[in-house]
């Protein structure tokens, strides 16, 4: 994910250098190290963190994808003495896979200690987002430096967690991307994914489920449509760009769907909105996969809350699919959207220059809180190096302390966290994904960290 997720000056860089690619025969990537992440996904049972590393400054002949083992983060985790949560019970730095940083204030679990290093792939320069199937099976990767999309198969208890068809080189297949065909040309700055199953009933009645996955360009504010085949692990992929939508929004790039149902936003709109669009089966055959129907069918306005120019950002959709919430620089602000009325309802104010949103449905099972379910969206703040934590039946906001450059968020139900990728930093932070949304921290009050302790900026 990489929900327009990016201040103005990383946007502005990234398109200047897109037209260069890395020399195939520099430098290799390592292979157990984050490195400019800007994208998380986290597999079916949550035993492993997937982190798109884009290679944003061309210092390696590749970006990768790795997979963080969190079994071995369990090995030193416990309840927490409040009972909110989890912390790191181990003494930091006595173990194999911590150290401290210099000043002491923060734990570093080493990256190269969660690392599965024999799974790294390589991937092509500028990947901007990360999205999982909603069946676990395979992610989407839009590689702007390739104009592609990257497709890579999960088999979480299999023998190879992450694989593409790749050779010795690590580099996928072609069968694992999807790019241009004979009817339809992927345009420029792949940006941002979505990703959503579908039944498809053939003339005998059969159902057959079909996967689904939209793109959001940049610089042309199109929107491309691609499927996905699903099967077993180790099947071979099928996958096909199916059709292109040009002049969705100025500046595509934030974009969520809910089953059929797509939704888009774009930073550069002259008269602002959230786009709707849908995706049907041919009338003659009833398939998704061929020639199927895809065109914008309304739209929702947010004029009324805009000013001094347009520039939405991320997009996230409830669970149920009856409420979006929509970040926006201008004003900076966080707004409700009701999808069953497609009309703005509600609105907050946020950190300068938010880019990120994603939702997550507590519980209610947290000691010392209400034991209400409450759907509450993450905000990421790039500039700020900051989270909004927005409960958006009130919407009312805690903010909490990231790294520099938050850039990407997936969450772990199973030990209730959530992973915050920050771009400049190439570290990851780790909050409590339920009230009070502290950060994991060991037992001396020393804040965690997934990397190797660096400055903003620093990259080997």
């Amino acid at each position: 994910m990489w929900t327009a997720r990016s201040s103005s000056w990383l946007v502005a860089v990234a398109l200047g250098a897109s037209a260069c690619l890395p020399n195939t025969d520099g430098i290799e990537p390592p292979d157990d190290r984050l490195i400019f992440p800007v994208g998380l996904a986290i597999t079916p049972d949550d035993n492993f963190l997937l982190a798109v590393n884009s290679n944003f400054n061309l210092k390696y002949n590749a970006g990768t994808l790795v997979a963080i083992d969190l079994s071995i983060l369990d090995d030193h985790l416990a309840p927490s003495p409040d009972g909110t949560g989890v912390y790191y019970a181990t003494e930091c730095g006595d173990d194999d896979v911590s150290s401290l940083s210099q000043d002491d204030q923060y734990c570093f679990i080493e990256d190269s200690s969660l690392i599965r290093a024999e799974e790294t792939l390589h991937i092509g320069a500028f990947a901007s987002d990360v999205e999982i199937t909603p069946s676990g099976d395979r992610v989407a990767i839009p590689v702007r430096g390739e104009r592609a999309i990257q497709l890579v198969d999960v088999d979480e208890g299999g023998p190879d967690v992450i694989s593409c068809g790749e050779g010795a080189d690590r580099h996928c297949d072609s069968a694992h991307k999807v790019t241009g065909n004979s009817a339809h040309s992927m345009p420029i700055e792949p940006y941002e994914v979505a990703l959503t199953e579908v039944d498809e009933t053939d003339a005998d009645g059969n159902v057959t489920p079909v996967t689904l996955g939209f793109a959001t360009h940049l610089a042309g504010g199109q929107v491309s449509l691609f499927s996905l085949s699903r099967g077993d692990p180790g099947s071979p992929v099928q996958a096909e760009l199916l059709s292109v939508i040009d002049g969705v929004v100025g500046g595509a790039s934030g974009i969520a769907s809910y089953g059929s149902t797509v939704y888009v936003a774009g930073r550069k709109d002259a008269t602002p909105h959230v786009a709707v669009l849908e995706v049907k089966t041919d009338s003659e055959n009833g398939s998704y996969t061929s020639d199927p129907w895809f065109n914008q069918t309304n739209h929702i306005d947010i004029g009324k809350v805009m000013y001094a120019g347009t520039d939405a950002r991320g997009i996230a959709v409830s669970p149920d699919g009856t409420l979006a919430f929509l970040a926006t620089r201008t004003p900076d602000a966080l707004l409700k959207i009701d999808l069953e009325h497609l009309e703005l309802v509600d609105q907050t104010t946020v950190c300068m220059d938010p880019s990120v949103v994603a939702t997550y449905l507590y519980d209610g099972e947290t000691p010392g809180y209400p034991d209400d379910d409450t759907l509450y969206a993450f905000v990421l703040c790039f500039l700020t190096g900051q989270t909004y934590v927005v409960d958006t039946s009130l919407m009312q906001v805690e903010v909490r302390a990231t790294g520099a450059g938050p850039q990407a968020i997936a969450f772990d139900d199973t030990r209730r966290l959530v992973y915050i990728a920050n771009f400049r930093e190439s570290n990851i932070t780790v909050l409590q994904a339920v009230p009070p949304f502290s950060q994991l921290k060991d037992a001396s009050g020393r804040v965690i960290r997934i990397g190797t302790p660096r400055l903003p900026k620093e990259h080997d």
